[in-house]
């Protein structure tokens, strides 16, 4: 999974502020049949979370630099995109969100709130930005906190979820909810009336609802948009989770760890109306337990998962105590995923989609509503690399078996073998208006779209 500060060390601004249509990918991509993917613009640092305002602006966090816009520019006689520098900040490293003029953004210690102008693509300089939520835990390589606002039935925001990721590769802290590192907590707003952009204090990372934990790098998380059997008072919410890198723990291969743990799509399932009664939150298993990708990964070195399956949990073997059979064991709240991904292709956003209301030939099509996409950074410490573009995920999420995935590239990198390289490092996602898929590529300095796209016969 990418390292925050290997991407700060690059940071500078670009400059472009005009990009036409038809510039290339810098590494070809592949596209699957009734689909193309399309560049929106080049040459950016490090973009990572994205997000639409209410004017359809496309904001953009630049990781290290600030945030920037980019809008259709229809009165060129060249088409193309215009880019807009909404602000600089260079403590800013994953987390966008929008609601009208508020936009939230996260640095490595807090959430921050701007006054935002969707109008003039800008934020208000006369009122300074606000730590709504402060003392995340700053320290470790995965300091880029996502977030995800929380609203109500008729669209006002009621809180905020802020993902947070390990000290370090297997950070043993992380197995207690109460530490703050891998997991995700919920923080609700006070009233805000519409005319006013903050509230009164900011919130505290140590006072946030625990909704999960043993997430070890939460990178992206979404709420469905399809109808659920889940209980009143509660709310479903889809992580994308990297899963640690075993390559130097005692009792595996490296032939074993090539090929595992595999990355997950986890389920979570939170109270709304936390009592001090409620359940404990469910941990999905970081740091002792992880979930098989390839059993028979080395049937020599490590005999002992073969004829285990796809989606098995099984022990990192940190202590004596915890064992294969422990971590299979879901009285000891250890939640296997709603669906397994392939070993080290580091997912890093996850979103559904809705059909636009009005249809266009480039939306994706309507068959496709309610289904998740997920967006695959790519491997460092896999041979041969995997990951590197966007997948579809129908919904509800299958099982894998070992013959099939349960899900399927949409974009993906062409030359997998020289990645990363110039590869397209796809990090954040965000479905338009227009039913298209809008992905920044963090490595790559490029936004591209991915539409639908009429499948020729032949």
């Amino acid at each position: 999974m990418k390292v925050l500060a290997s991407l700060l060390a690059f940071a500078s601004i670009a400059t472009a502020t005009f990009q036409a249509d038809g510039t290339a990918f810098k590494s070809p991509v592949t596209v699957a049949a009734g689909f193309r993917a399309r560049v929106v613009f080049s040459n950016l640092t490090s973009p990572g979370g994205i997000a639409f305002d209410d004017g359809h602006n496309l904001l953009a966090v630049e990781i290290g630099v600030g945030v920037s816009a980019y809008s259709r520019n229809t009165a060129s006689t060249v088409p193309g995109w215009d880019r807009t520098v909404v602000l600089k900040n260079p403590n800013v490293t994953q987390g966008i969100q929008v609601n009208g003029r508020r936009l939230f953004v996260s640095t490595g210690q807090d959430v921050l709130v701007y006054a935002y102008e969707p109008a003039t693509k800008s934020v208000v300089n006369s009122v300074p930005p606000y730590p709504i939520i402060d003392g995340l835990p700053a320290d470790g390589e995965f300091a880029s906190h996502t977030i995800l606002l929380e609203t109500n039935a008729t669209g006002g925001v009621t809180g905020m979820l802020v993902g947070s990721g390990p000290k370090e590769n297997i950070d043993l802290a992380a197995r207690d909810p109460t530490s703050g590192h891998s997991q995700i907590r919920r923080f609700m707003f006070p009233t805000i009336q519409p005319d006013t952009v903050f509230p009164p204090v900011p919130l505290h990372w140590a006072d946030g609802q625990v909704v999960a934990y043993g997430l070890r790098n939460p990178a992206g998380f979404a709420f469905p948009t399809g109808p659920t059997v889940t209980p009143a008072g509660r709310k479903d919410l889809f992580v994308a989770d990297n899963a640690a890198s075993i390559e130097k723990l005692p009792g595996f291969t490296p032939q074993f760890a090539n090929g595992n743990p595999a990355d997950e799509f986890n389920h979570v399932i939170y109270e709304m109306n936390p009592i001090s009664t409620s359940p404990v939150p469910i941990s999905y298993g970081y740091p002792v337990c992880a979930t098989l990708w390839n059993p028979s990964a080395d049937p020599v070195g490590d005999p002992q998962y073969v004829g285990m399956h796809r989606g098995d949990q099984f022990s990192l073997q940190l202590t004596d105590a915890i064992d294969d059979s422990w971590c299979q064991n879901k009285t000891n709240l250890n939640q296997p995923p709603a669906l397994s991904f392939q070993a080290h292709s580091s997912p890093a956003d996850v979103k559904f989609f809705t059909a636009p209301a009005v249809s266009n030939m480039a939306s994706f099509p309507s068959s496709l509503s309610n289904d998740a996409f997920v967006s695959f950074f790519g491997s460092f410490d896999r041979s041969p690399p995997t990951g590197y573009g966007v997948a579809h995920i129908p919904f509800p999420p299958s099982s894998p078996s070992e013959t099939t995935l349960g899900y399927r590239f949409i974009v993906q990198a062409e030359l997998l073998n020289t990645c990363p390289g110039s590869c397209i490092t796809p990090d954040g996602l965000a479905f338009g208006v227009d039913g298209r898929l809008y992905v920044s590529s963090t490595l790559s300095g490029e936004l591209f779209l991915v539409e639908s796209s009429p499948v020729v016969p032949q």
